[in-house]
This record gives C-alpha cells, sequence and structure tokens, in this order.
C-alpha cells in the first residue's frame, strides 16, 4: 500500500497540476457517460466539462496538493530517521544497514573506525557549539575521501565509522593519512586556533566474518591507538603486532 501511494503522490506542484488536469478529464468523461446512459436530462458537452471544472476540481487539486504534502513529509521523517542531524551522515543503524549490503556484494575491503581524541576536553572548554563544528569537520574530511561505494556513518558521540569497499591494506594507509590529518578550529577567540586529532583503527574485511566482529575488531585497534599515544592509526592483526603510525601533531 505505502508504494501504491508513493507511485500516485506528486513530487512537486507542476505534478499536482497535471495530475489535476488529468483528473478533472475523466471526471468530464464520467459525467457525459454517466448522462448518456443514465436517460437522466442531457446537457451540453460545455456544461459538463464546468461541472467538473468548478466542482470537482478545487476537491481533486485539494487531494493532490494533500497528498504532495504528505510524501515530502514522510520523505523527510524517513531522511531524519536514517541519517545523523548533525553531520548529515548515516546514523548507526543505517550505517549498520548499508555497510552488510556493500559486505555481502563486495565482500572485501577496509572498515575503520575513528574517534576524536580528547574531544570531552574541547567540549568543556571551549563550549558544545565548537565540539560540534569539529564533529562537522570530520564528517567532511571523511565525505571528501569517500568514493561511490564506501559507506560512512556517525556511530557514537564522537565517533565514527567508513567502510571502504573493495580497499586494499595498503590502499587504507594512503586513506588515513589523508583523513587523520589534524583538523584546525577556532575556540571562540578569533584569535586562537587549536588542532583535532583523530585516533584510528581498521580491519581488512573478509566475506566470511561478521560485520559485527569486524567493528570488534576495529574497536580493538581503536582502543590500542588510544592506549598507545593517540593521533595514529593501528591495523587489527592476530595479537595487534601490525601498527601504522599516521604523521600527525597531538592537539
Amino acid at each position: 500500500m505505502a508504494r501504491f501511494y508513493d507511485f500516485l503522490a506528486p513530487r512537486n506542484w507542476i505534478a499536482v497540476l497535471y495530475r489535476t488536469a488529468f483528473t478533472i478529464l475523466l471526471a468530464f468523461g464520467g459525467l457525459v457517460a454517466f448522462a448518456h446512459f443514465s436517460g437522466g436530462v442531457r446537457q451540453s458537452l460545455t456544461y459538463h466539462f464546468f461541472e467538473a471544472l468548478f466542482v470537482g476540481g478545487p476537491l481533486i487539486f485539494g487531494g493532490f496538493a494533500s497528498g504532495m504534502y504528505q510524501y515530502r513529509l514522510q520523505k523527510r521523517l524517513s531522511l531524519l530517521s536514517r541519517k545523523d542531524g548533525l553531520t548529515g551522515l548515516n546514523n548507526r543503524r543505517t550505517f549498520m544497514d548499508l555497510a552488510n549490503q556493500r559486505l555481502e556484494h563486495v565482500g572485501r575491503g577496509v572498515l575503520f573506525l575513528l574517534d576524536a581524541d580528547h574531544f570531552k576536553r574541547i567540549n568543556d572548554n571551549y563550549g558544545h557549539s565548537v565540539g560540534d563544528v569539529c564533529l562537522e569537520e570530520i564528517a567532511h574530511r571523511l565525505k571528501w575521501n569517500m568514493r561511490t561505494n564506501d559507506v560512512a556513518g556517525r556511530i557514537g558521540g564522537e565517533e565514527f565509522a567508513i567502510y571502504f569497499a573493495g580497499a586494499t591494506i595498503e590502499q587504507a594507509r594512503v586513506i588515513a593519512g589523508r583523513i587523520g590529518q589534524p583538523i584546525t578550529y577556532q575556540t571562540g577567540n578569533m584569535d586562537e586556533c587549536k588542532t583535532l586529532t583523530l585516533s584510528m583503527g581498521a580491519v581488512q574485511v573478509s566475506s566470511d566474518i561478521s560485520l559485527h566482529e569486524l567493528l570488534i575488531r576495529a574497536d580493538d585497534a581503536l582502543y590500542k591507538a588510544k592506549r598507545t599515544g593517540r593521533a595514529k592509526l593501528v591495523i587489527w592483526e592476530e595479537g595487534l603486532e601490525s601498527m601504522v603510525e599516521v604523521d600527525q601533531s597531538v592537539a
């Protein structure tokens, strides 16, 4: 039923006008046919046309206009349920759904988890508005480095995830070098700038490992990056013996 409604609902005002005109013509044809087959008083075609136009027209137009409004509202609510309101990235649930789809179709790549270093300190010292700007900059950095088939999302307060579908570990190191560059932000004082760094954990994707398990491994790598100095990338391996540090400076 929802798909049928989406098919009928106009997308814009031009569609409303076209559908209104078409439906008025249908009403005109129905009135003419009814008068012809009912044996009642027959009026001219002009009479039936203006009857359809002035009697049915407002109701038909109002119905389609309401349908367009409902369609736009439905799409907006759907978008709000799938996207993070601050950064515009996918929320956690949507990221999981899309990443699982990519995993099923591609079956390889690299999964990243990213976390802003000392983010609580930024909020405490400079306010949440400055922290929000930092989160938006991180999201912009991710979007800038994404390809068509990649999936990114904000999965926690200052934690982000991105699945580079089909990427190799070597490519991941290059991507990490771009994403991991320090982010400059203003503290509220126009003359004072600080830098925010990112800690990253990554794991090579395999089709025989669930997304849930991959996230656990990436989180383990991220935890090691945090525990061993921050502002670096750790690539998960058995025993976490492989560490790749990104050229960053601690804020």
